[in-house]
């Protein structure tokens, strides 16, 4: 029977192709933030690791997390787990066997395997496993492309992970690692148009932080769950230039949708912004 243990993380495209300083930078941010994520809502979890683009997120609430997590940037999609130690490739296929259990039918299926372990190769370790889906599904039948079912198993060491299917996630980069920009606003910002560019910096690695001398009264909750649930803070434009001089802050974007509105902004935080929506 499949009882996940655990949550695998695959980090996003943006993150696997950086070189191999910036791409550790990347991942242990993503994990700290993660952290963020699961200490927020109360979740445990076992000390989180990474294989080959990947986090391993051992928990005893897999399904909670896969909610909690489907907003954390720098997470392309999800995988709820089992994981289990073996001594062999045997172990891996008796262990598989029991797994599965119940879980197909008549269905087509492919195997997916990806082996870091010594004794065996990637290709080895799906045929094994492809052998035990037949023995207990002789009416299913393989089919490599755009298969009904689908067995994911990756194997380090004397640990495998075992799953089926992925859950997506926002992708892009890890929040805070592209430094922090200022989104200058005042009460007649169009709340929407806040949002999107918000969401977008966010989503570009890049943390926020509102420039006005203005009371804003947005419910900044519906952006902050895609930063961690870290409070996002608001400073005047006084605060904001000081930032500035000392490169605390990279940029400073508008929400103009106009020429005036825009040059109106440029006017108050005293260098030329970044208007997005005008264009």
């Amino acid at each position: 029977m499949f009882e996940p243990n655990c949550v695998i993380a695959l980090i996003a495209p943006e993150i696997s192709i950086k070189s191999s300083v910036v791409r550790s930078f990347m991942v242990n941010k993503l994990k700290k933030n993660i952290i963020l994520y699961l200490d927020y809502f109360g979740l445990e979890y076992d000390s989180i690791y990474y294989i080959a683009g990947r986090l391993i997120i051992p928990t005893k609430n897999p399904k909670k997390v896969l909610d909690v997590l489907s907003n954390c940037f720098g997470i392309l999609s999800l995988y709820s787990v089992q994981r289990f130690e073996f001594d062999s490739l045997q172990d891996v296929c008796l262990r598989v066997s029991d797994i599965i259990e119940g879980k197909f039918s008549d269905e087509s299926f492919a195997i997916r395997g990806k082996s870091f372990s010594k004794g065996f190769s990637s290709k080895e370790l799906e045929i094994e496993l492809g052998g035990v889906v037949l023995n207990s599904f002789p009416k299913m039948k393989v089919k490599l492309k755009d298969p009904q079912k689908e067995v994911f198993c990756i194997t380090q060491n004397n640990v495998a992970f075992i799953y089926f299917e992925s859950f997506p996630a926002v992708g892009g980069m890890p929040v805070s690692v592209q430094g922090k920009a200022g989104i200058i606003c005042s009460s007649k910002t169009n709340k929407s148009d806040f949002f999107l560019i918000g969401r977008n910096l966010l989503k570009f690695g890049i943390s926020i932080i509102i420039v006005s001398d203005d009371v804003i009264d947005f419910n900044l909750s519906e952006l902050e769950k895609f930063n961690s649930f870290i409070k996002i803070k608001i400073i005047p434009f006084s605060l904001a230039k000081n930032y500035s001089k000392k490169g605390s802050l990279r940029a400073f974007f508008s929400c103009a949708r106009s020429e005036g509105d825009f040059k109106t902004d440029c006017y108050l935080i005293g260098e030329k912004v970044f208007a997005p929506l005008l264009f």
